[in-house]
């Protein structure tokens, strides 16, 4: 995947690989600078570590403030210290606002903490040190041209994995209120992110299960209209379609998850008896909102045949019977009825509006009034 290969260059850029910000040079004339320069020679991590917290102890106020965090951020990070991670980028930030590595260091310490909540602030703090820095002029000094194509390069790269790093927050988180902060959060970010289409599965599920139908409705629509929707977004998005009396539009969602689902063979590393399971789903209830709206639509030969395919697929599916019996005793009966009517069809009206009569719900009023209608018709 693309954010493997960009984790593994950011990891080859030093955290004070920048260059309009403001610099510090070690000055061993002094004694925070010969301080700072003792731990910059030290070998041992743990010792390198001891010397700059004496540092930030001893100067707090100090201009090597910014320097002295980036060198012992990472050091931390390696050390599984990720709140010492998080305090360092808080120091080195307020003097350095423009230092993405030191940020980007915090928000890895998040990612380690698996803190949903710490991921989302150092992500998009990320995101801000990152977009100032690659917003820097092109210095006159020829010197220090190559510095700063290195820190833009890093900055642009490192928004990408601030992106990342909410998919990936929002994929693992358990909570859906959660994962729907997640996705929100990056889509108001970066309406364009290469994530948000591989995100928005989880998310439709984590839609539903808070009853935010509208929603995800809304995402449907917006995934199918960019030819990026599968069956479950589709099924959503034919079935607000539906409910909103747009019987067109449900009726080509479901057109469309129908010519998919009959040819679409198992995704590859998918269990063949599951796939199997979830085409019939998805073709049962795609076939049932197509008939829905054929019948919907006067078009009652359609509506037959799509009712007749779904029956199969649905015989187990008590919510989705006796629809299915509705429309296809309304088509029956309104192929059959006029001078010019198909008599023989009359049989199955009858029989199909008796099933619905029978079956308590929505339909069974409007089915019973059917076959008054019906039997007036035969006398």
């Amino acid at each position: 995947m693309r954010h493997l290969a960009i984790v593994s260059l950011l990891l080859l850029v030093p955290a004070g690989a920048n260059a309009q910000r403001p610099k510090y040079t070690l000055n061993n004339s002094t004694q925070e600078g010969l301080l700072l320069q003792m731990a910059s020679q030290e070998s041992d991590d743990a010792k390198k570590l001891g010397l700059y917290e004496e540092y930030f102890a001893k100067y707090p106020k100090h201009e090597g403030m910014a320097y002295a965090c980036g060198q012992a951020a990472p050091l931390y990070l390696k050390a599984g210290q990720f709140d010492k991670v998080i305090g360092a980028a808080e120091r080195g930030l307020a003097v350095d606002p423009l230092n993405a590595p030191l940020a980007y260091n915090a928000l890895q310490a998040c990612e380690q903490k698996k803190d949903v909540a710490c991921i989302k602030t150092w992500s998009q703090r990320t995101v801000d040190s990152a977009k100032q820095a690659a917003a820097q002029k092109k210095p006159e000094s020829d010197t220090a041209v190559e510095s700063w194509k290195n820190e833009v390069d890093f900055a642009t790269q490192v928004q990408e994995r601030a992106d990342y790093s909410l998919y990936a927050a929002g994929l693992q988180a358990t909570d859906n209120s959660m994962v729907v902060e997640m996705y929100e959060t990056l889509a108001a970010r970066n309406e364009k992110s290469q994530y948000l289409p591989q995100f928005a599965n989880r998310y439709l599920v984590a839609l539903l299960q808070t009853n935010q139908t509208a929603k995800a409705v809304a995402l449907a629509e917006k995934e199918a209209a960019a030819g990026r929707a599968g069956e479950d977004l589709l099924l959503v998005a034919a079935e607000g379609a539906m409910g909103a009396n747009q019987f067109e539009k449900a009726r080509d969602y479901s057109n469309t998850i129908i010519e998919r689902m009959t040819k679409q063979p198992a995704p590859q590393g998918v269990d063949a008896a599951a796939w199997e399971n979830k085409r019939k789903t998805a073709l049962g209830r795609a076939y049932w909102i197509a008939g829905i709206s054929e019948g919907n639509l006067s078009r009652y030969p359609e509506s037959d045949k799509m009712m007749r395919a779904a029956l199969p697929l649905i015989e187990s599916n008590k919510d989705l019977l006796p629809g299915a019996y509705f429309y296809l005793g309304l088509a029956n009966f309104k192929m059959a009825e006029g001078p010019k009517g198909d008599k023989t069809k009359m049989a199955d009206a009858r029989k199909y509006t008796t099933l619905c009569s029978q079956i308590p719900g929505p339909f069974q009023a409007l089915a019973q009034k059917n076959l008054a209608v019906m039997g007036a018709a035969r006398k």
